[in-house]
């Protein structure tokens, strides 16, 4: 409870003086709709001459389900690469024409799926971890609200990115920590391995986007957001500020793993002394380090095949295709998030050796 209040008192000010972010948004109420399909006219495929590709399309009448214009039947094409059945729900979008509205499919209807999956992922974690699940699930819906209500706010209102991504990034290492794992010595040496490694992989992080003079533009979502914001915003900063935010995660698991062996190491022979438990600690910590910093580069693979699997295709040189921006920044953030690891490993260790540690002759 302390540590949400704390939370709450912190993210307040930042999102009470935030300035608005000026996107060109179309007007939902009269441009986007839910609507059913309820009939499929046609369906077939055409070819696209400028990009050489063959593209699916529907014909399909829809019912509209929401708004001023509930129930009305239109005529719309699906071509955005889903195909659809009668009964599906989607998005339609509506613009003015010469001669009437004019219409167009969009994404389907998943918010069911997603609040499904939703449930479903709190009541199995839940059911597993009992009252450590409970205290997880706090513990991540509240790490979101952060970002939402606190990070964002405070980025588009024009604060120092890196500064301000390592802020909310100790706030979420505390808040996690604390609401997840309790207020105990255990903790609390835990928490400041994390941040000494945070700390640490700002610095290495900023001196490695600095020398690689990267420019923050590595995706489309970056570049529609400098448009949105007319270029306000420091997307160098941007960058190493998601460089941070993406450990946060992994450098709480590693942090109190370390201090949690320890403190089993210890219980179960209190005898031993500190250079015995640390030694016997270390070698623990070094194979979950190497489970652990797998993580990191098999997880941006995965969300970046479909951009691995295109460059694979390329004739370009391996050194020239690794030195484009969009790789080079997951490289550096691969390798800072990498350091800032095994970094955290090996001062929780440290400190988890000289301060949980008190060796009981006779034991």
């Amino acid at each position: 409870m302390k540590a949400l209040v704390l939370s709450v008192l912190l993210l307040t000010p930042v999102s009470a003086f935030a300035q608005d972010l000026v996107v060109s948004e179309p007007d939902f109420s009269t441009s986007v709709f839910r609507a059913e399909v309820v009939e499929i006219h046609a369906t077939g495929e055409r070819a696209t001459p400028a990009t050489r590709t063959v593209a699916e399309f529907q014909d399909l009448s829809l019912r509209l389900l929401e708004g001023a214009r509930e129930g009305e039947v239109v005529r719309a094409e699906n071509s955005n690469g889903t195909t659809l059945s009668k009964g599906d729900v989607v998005y339609i979008h509506r613009v003015d024409g010469a001669e009437g509205d004019l219409w167009s499919v969009g994404e389907p209807d998943r918010r069911w799926v997603l609040f499904g999956l939703l449930i479903l992922f709190v009541l199995i974690t839940i059911g597993v971890g009992w009252g450590a699940g409970v205290r997880s699930v706090l513990s991540l819906f509240g790490s979101l609200l952060i970002i939402l209500f606190g990070l964002i706010p405070a980025l588009l209102s024009g604060a120092p990115p890196v500064l301000t991504c390592t802020f909310f990034a100790v706030l979420m290492l505390v808040f996690s920590m604390l609401v997840t794992h309790g207020y105990k010595k255990s903790t609390w040496v835990a928490l400041i391995s994390g941040i000494v490694a945070l700390v640490f992989a700002a610095v290495i992080a900023e001196g490695a986007v600095l020398l690689a003079k990267l420019s923050g533009f590595v995706s489309d979502e970056v570049v529609f957001l400098n448009f949105a914001t007319r270029g306000t915003l420091d997307l160098t900063g941007l960058l190493l500020g998601s460089i941070l935010i993406g450990v946060v995660g992994v450098l709480n698991d590693i942090s109190v793993s370390q201090v949690h062996t320890i403190e089993e190491i210890h219980d179960a022979n209190p005898r031993l002394s500190r250079l015995e438990v640390f030694m016997r600690a270390a070698r623990v910590g070094r194979e979950h380090l190497g489970a652990v910093v797998n993580t990191l580069p098999i997880a941006y693979a995965g969300s970046a095949l479909p951009l691995l699997m295109m460059f694979s295709v390329s004739t370009a040189p391996l050194l020239y295709i690794i030195n484009r921006e969009v790789f080079a920044a997951e490289i550096i953030r691969i390798f800072a998030g990498g350091i800032a690891l095994a970094f955290s490993g090996a001062i929780a260790t440290v400190i988890g050796a000289l301060l949980l540690v008190s060796p009981k002759k006779g034991a």
